[in-house]
Protein backbone atom coordinates (compact mmCIF):
# COMPACT_ATOMS: atom_id res chain seq x y z
CA UNK A 1 0.00 0.00 0.00
CA UNK A 2 2.94 2.37 0.89
CA UNK A 3 4.27 1.91 -2.73
CA UNK A 4 1.14 2.55 -4.17
CA UNK A 5 0.54 5.29 -2.18
CA UNK A 6 4.20 7.02 -3.52
CA UNK A 7 3.61 5.86 -7.05
CA UNK A 8 0.65 7.67 -7.19
CA UNK A 9 2.02 11.16 -5.36
CA UNK A 10 5.37 10.88 -7.88
CA UNK A 11 2.90 10.49 -10.71
CA UNK A 12 0.90 13.38 -9.62
CA UNK A 13 3.67 15.58 -8.51
CA UNK A 14 5.24 14.89 -12.78
CA UNK A 15 2.41 16.01 -13.26
CA UNK A 16 2.03 19.27 -11.85
CA UNK A 17 5.13 20.27 -12.17
CA UNK A 18 5.64 23.17 -14.77
CA UNK A 19 5.97 22.23 -18.72
CA UNK A 20 9.53 23.33 -19.79
CA UNK A 21 9.20 24.00 -23.93
CA UNK A 22 11.95 23.43 -26.38
CA UNK A 23 11.55 27.07 -27.69
CA UNK A 24 14.61 28.60 -27.90
CA UNK A 25 15.72 32.62 -28.70
CA UNK A 26 18.63 32.73 -30.31
CA UNK A 27 20.85 35.26 -28.82
CA UNK A 28 23.23 37.07 -30.84
CA UNK A 29 26.59 38.33 -30.04
CA UNK A 30 27.91 41.76 -31.02
CA UNK A 31 30.29 39.89 -33.84
CA UNK A 32 27.58 38.27 -35.36
CA UNK A 33 26.70 39.62 -38.59
CA UNK A 34 24.61 38.94 -41.41
CA UNK A 35 25.50 40.87 -44.69
CA UNK A 36 23.49 41.08 -47.80
CA UNK A 37 24.77 42.14 -51.35
CA UNK A 38 22.73 42.80 -54.20
CA UNK A 39 23.95 43.31 -57.85
CA UNK A 40 22.92 45.17 -60.83
CA UNK A 41 20.56 44.33 -63.46
CA UNK A 42 20.12 44.79 -67.12
CA UNK A 43 18.58 48.40 -66.06
CA UNK A 44 18.48 50.69 -62.55
CA UNK A 45 18.64 47.78 -59.72
CA UNK A 46 20.17 49.32 -56.76
CA UNK A 47 23.87 47.74 -56.43
CA UNK A 48 24.96 47.79 -52.34
CA UNK A 49 26.16 45.86 -49.60
CA UNK A 50 24.94 45.69 -46.05
CA UNK A 51 25.91 44.08 -42.92
CA UNK A 52 24.00 43.98 -40.12
CA UNK A 53 25.71 42.99 -36.72
CA UNK A 54 23.93 40.93 -33.98
CA UNK A 55 24.06 44.01 -31.49
CA UNK A 56 22.01 46.02 -34.49
CA UNK A 57 25.08 48.35 -35.58
CA UNK A 58 23.91 48.50 -39.45
CA UNK A 59 27.06 49.21 -42.15
CA UNK A 60 25.66 50.30 -45.37
CA UNK A 61 27.73 50.78 -49.12
CA UNK A 62 25.47 52.13 -51.86
CA UNK A 63 27.37 51.80 -55.01
CA UNK A 64 24.37 52.54 -57.45
CA UNK A 65 21.35 53.44 -58.46
CA UNK A 66 20.30 53.41 -54.38
CA UNK A 67 18.97 56.78 -52.43
CA UNK A 68 22.70 56.34 -50.26
CA UNK A 69 25.82 56.51 -52.30
CA UNK A 70 28.51 55.68 -50.50
CA UNK A 71 29.07 54.85 -46.70
CA UNK A 72 26.90 54.90 -44.06
CA UNK A 73 26.15 53.61 -40.80
CA UNK A 74 22.73 53.13 -38.97
CA UNK A 75 21.37 51.35 -36.05
CA UNK A 76 18.29 48.84 -35.41
CA UNK A 77 17.01 48.97 -31.80
CA UNK A 78 18.30 45.71 -30.16
CA UNK A 79 14.72 44.05 -29.57
CA UNK A 80 14.77 43.87 -33.52
CA UNK A 81 17.99 42.63 -33.98
CA UNK A 82 17.37 40.06 -31.80
CA UNK A 83 14.81 38.60 -33.82
CA UNK A 84 16.27 39.30 -36.84
CA UNK A 85 19.07 37.06 -36.04
CA UNK A 86 17.05 34.52 -34.32
CA UNK A 87 15.41 34.05 -37.65
CA UNK A 88 17.89 34.23 -39.36
CA UNK A 89 19.61 31.54 -37.15
CA UNK A 90 16.74 29.06 -37.06
CA UNK A 91 17.43 28.44 -40.82
CA UNK A 92 18.72 25.41 -42.31
CA UNK A 93 22.32 26.63 -43.25
CA UNK A 94 23.88 23.68 -43.39
CA UNK A 95 21.94 22.40 -46.34
CA UNK A 96 21.56 25.68 -48.85
CA UNK A 97 24.11 25.34 -51.77
CA UNK A 98 26.62 27.71 -52.00
CA UNK A 99 25.34 29.06 -55.38
CA UNK A 100 21.71 28.59 -56.58
CA UNK A 101 21.40 27.92 -60.51
CA UNK A 102 21.14 31.45 -61.99
CA UNK A 103 17.38 31.09 -63.53
CA UNK A 104 17.24 35.27 -65.05
CA UNK A 105 19.82 36.97 -65.85
CA UNK A 106 17.72 40.34 -66.20
CA UNK A 107 17.24 40.44 -62.07
CA UNK A 108 20.04 40.86 -59.88
CA UNK A 109 21.42 38.53 -58.00
CA UNK A 110 22.14 38.40 -54.10
CA UNK A 111 24.47 37.37 -51.78
CA UNK A 112 23.93 36.46 -48.24
CA UNK A 113 26.65 36.22 -45.72
CA UNK A 114 25.75 34.16 -42.02
CA UNK A 115 28.53 34.47 -39.53
CA UNK A 116 28.86 33.47 -36.18
CA UNK A 117 31.49 31.53 -33.95
CA UNK A 118 29.57 28.39 -35.23
CA UNK A 119 28.50 29.35 -38.96
CA UNK A 120 30.49 31.16 -41.89
CA UNK A 121 27.91 30.42 -45.03
CA UNK A 122 27.99 32.34 -48.07
CA UNK A 123 24.76 31.94 -50.54
CA UNK A 124 24.26 33.46 -54.02
CA UNK A 125 21.21 33.15 -55.87
CA UNK A 126 18.66 35.19 -57.39
CA UNK A 127 14.88 34.00 -58.33
CA UNK A 128 15.71 30.49 -58.11
CA UNK A 129 16.93 30.52 -54.68
CA UNK A 130 15.28 28.77 -51.60
CA UNK A 131 11.81 31.13 -50.36
CA UNK A 132 13.31 31.07 -47.05
CA UNK A 133 16.39 33.24 -48.33
CA UNK A 134 14.73 35.27 -50.57
CA UNK A 135 12.48 36.42 -47.49
CA UNK A 136 15.59 36.83 -45.58
CA UNK A 137 16.57 39.23 -48.40
CA UNK A 138 13.57 41.11 -48.44
CA UNK A 139 13.07 41.54 -44.57
CA UNK A 140 16.34 43.15 -44.53
CA UNK A 141 15.92 45.33 -47.28
CA UNK A 142 13.03 46.41 -44.97
CA UNK A 143 15.30 47.06 -42.04
CA UNK A 144 17.42 49.06 -44.04
CA UNK A 145 14.74 51.19 -45.45
CA UNK A 146 13.12 51.97 -42.13
CA UNK A 147 17.00 53.71 -40.75
CA UNK A 148 18.39 56.98 -40.84
CA UNK A 149 21.28 56.17 -41.97
CA UNK A 150 24.38 58.77 -41.40
CA UNK A 151 27.14 59.58 -44.02
CA UNK A 152 30.28 58.35 -43.05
Amino acid sequence: MKTLFWCGLVFLVACAAPKQTSVSVYEPEAIDMVILQRTGCFGTCPIYKVAVFGNGIVAYEGKAYTDYEGKYMGQIDSDEAKKLFTRIHSLDWENYPAEYPIDNQDFPQFFINYKTIEIDKQVKGNTGAADDLISLSLEIDRIISTLNLQKQ
